[in-house]
């Protein structure tokens, strides 16, 4: 199938917005003290990224996958970038799950709102909390591995015609 003419801004936007989250979820369960702004960018930069990628997901199952940019060379290249691309596609999706359903256990969605939610004791003991963080380390290796593998490509290997 041809490239859907949102894909590479659908692609980069949810990098970008993946990135973010990472790093504020990251940042929020490493800092001393609490911080509701953080968890807010954090919730909104991770809400963004899953509704992104819904849409992504959506795109891809109406119009099909998309064509490798780069010529793959070997049977297990196109395996391994198929199976990356895939959990690539889904695992946003299910740290959106995972952060809805934390809330939803927690009870803490209108503290979070109104401003009185005073730290992340109340998510500590849910189960998808540790679903979300072995996400989120998934994610984070993939997208480490994704962007090494287009780097090398883009070095070494030739691009499609017209292909970005």
């Amino acid at each position: 199938m041809q490239r859907h003419p949102l894909a590479r801004i659908l692609h980069w936007s949810i990098a970008g917005l993946v990135l973010g989250a990472l790093a504020s979820g990251y940042a929020i369960t490493r800092e001393e003290g609490f911080s509701l702004a953080l968890l807010r960018v954090h919730l909104a930069l991770g809400a963004a990224a899953g509704g992104l990628t819904l849409i992504r997901v959506m795109l891809w199952m109406t119009k099909g996958a998309p064509e490798s940019v780069f010529v793959l060379t070997s049977r297990i290249e196109v395996a391994a970038s198929r199976i990356v691309h895939i959990t690539l596609r889904l695992m946003p999706l299910l740290l959106l799950a995972s952060g809805i359903g934390m809330l939803v256990l927690s009870g803490k969605a209108e503290a979070l709102l109104d401003g009185t939610l005073s730290g992340l004791s109340a998510f500590e003991t849910l189960p998808p909390r540790k679903l979300h963080h072995a996400a989120a380390f998934l994610l984070a290796a993939l997208t480490l591995l994704h962007a090494l593998a287009a780097i090398k490509h883009r070095l070494q290997a030739p691009r499609r015609l017209g292909k970005a």
